[in-house]
C-alpha cells in the first residue's frame, strides 16, 4: 500500500512538472547527483554537519587538522596590511610591528598551551610593547632602543605592500596541503553508538562508543579565540584515540555532541531501570508466592 501511495505520489508530480522544465532538469540531473555526492562526503564534513530529528541529535560530521591551521590568521591578516599600508594611514613601521606581532600569536598557539592566567600574562606584554614602541618613537628624545633600531635602519631594509600580499600566497600554500590531506583522510561521523573513520580510496573504520569513553577538551584559549577548536577522545579496545583540532569542538559542535550523549545516557538509564525493576519484582514474586497467590484468589472472588 505504501509502495503505491509513493508511485501515485511520483506521477502525480511528473505529470504537474511542466513540458518545459524536463530538459532543465535532464541538464541539471549531473550538478545535482555531482552536488550530492560532494555534501554527503565531503562538505558535511567541512562545515560540520549535526544531523537531528525532532527528540535529539543522532549524528555529528566533523575533520581533524594539524596544528599549521592555526596559522589561517597570517592569510586574511596579511590581506588587511596590505589594504592598510596601501591607505597609508600610519608609519611603514606599525604595520609591519602588527605581522610580527600575529605571526608571534600564531607560533604559540601551535608550539604551547595558554590558559586563563598565561593568556593574561600574555596580553599584557603585548600592551607593554606596543606602549613602549609608541613612547620611544613619539614621546621619548632619548631611545632606550636606540642601537638596535640604528642597527636596522643601517640595513636599509624596506617593505612595501606587496610584501603582505606575497605572504598571504606563501600561507595560503603551506595550509591548503594540511587542509587537503584532512578533507581527504580526517574525516569523522559519531552517532549514538559508534565512531566512524572515513579516507579517501580506503576502508571505513568503526569503532564502538564505550562507557565513559567519549569527550571533548579545550586546552588552549587561544586556539578557542582562534578557530573555536578542542579535541575529541574516545576509548577503544586497545586504549584512546584522539581527534585533534575540531574546528567549533569547544562551540557549536561540541554542545551537540554532549546534547546526543545526554539523550544516549538517559535512554540507557531508563531502559537499565526498568530491567533493574522487573528483575525486583520477580525476586518479590519468587520469595513470596503465596502472597500473590492469595492476591489472585481474592481478585477471583471479587469479580
Amino acid at each position: 500500500m505504501n509502495t503505491s501511495d509513493s508511485s501515485d505520489r511520483q506521477r502525480e508530480k511528473r505529470a504537474g512538472t511542466p513540458a518545459w522544465l524536463i530538459p532543465l532538469q535532464i541538464l541539471a540531473w549531473p550538478f545535482v547527483f555531482v552536488g550530492r555526492l560532494l555534501y554527503r562526503n565531503w562538505i558535511s564534513y567541512l562545515i560540520g554537519a549535526v544531523r537531528r530529528d525532532a527528540q535529539r541529535v543522532y549524528s555529528v560530521r566533523f575533520i581533524w587538522y594539524g596544528e599549521s591551521v592555526y596559522l589561517h590568521p597570517m592569510i586574511w591578516g596579511s590581506l588587511v596590511l596590505y589594504f592598510v599600508a596601501k591607505s597609508e594611514v600610519f608609519a611603514p613601521g606599525w604595520p609591519l610591528l602588527v605581522w610580527f606581532v600575529l605571526l608571534l600569536l600564531c607560533f604559540l598557539t601551535v608550539m604551547y598551551n595558554f590558559d586563563i592566567f598565561k593568556a593574561g600574562v600574555l596580553l599584557v606584554s603585548l600592551i607593554a610593547v606596543f606602549g613602549i614602541a609608541y613612547i620611544s618613537t613619539s614621546e621619548w628624545h632619548w631611545n632606550p632602543l636606540r642601537g638596535i633600531d640604528d642597527h636596522i635602519r643601517g640595513l636599509h631594509a624596506s617593505v612595501t605592500p606587496g610584501f603582505y600580499v606575497i605572504s598571504c600566497y606563501a600561507f595560503v600554500i603551506l595550509i591548503a596541503a594540511e587542509v587537503i590531506w584532512a578533507w581527504l583522510f580526517n574525516r569523522v561521523e559519531l552517532d549514538e553508538s559508534y565512531v566512524y573513520e572515513h579516507r579517501f580510496m580506503k576502508s571505513t573504520t568503526r569503532e564502538p562508543i564505550f562507557a565513559r569513553g567519549l569527550k571533548r577538551e579545550t586546552k588552549d584559549l587561544l586556539e578557542l579565540l582562534i578557530l573555536g577548536a578542542g579535541d575529541i577522545q574516545h576509548r577503544t579496545k586497545t586504549g584512546y584515540k584522539r581527534f585533534t583540532n575540531v574546528p567549533g569542538a569547544s562551540l557549536g559542535l561540541g554542545k551537540a555532541i554532549d546534547q546526543m550523549l545526554d539523550y544516549r545516557s538517559a535512554a540507557e538509564f531508563g531502559s537499565g531501570r526498568k530491567g533493574q525493576d522487573d528483575d525486583e519484582q520477580s525476586l518479590i514474586e519468587h520469595a513470596m508466592p503465596d502472597a500473590f497467590e492469595e492476591q489472585d484468589d481474592d481478585a477471583i472472588h471479587d469479580e
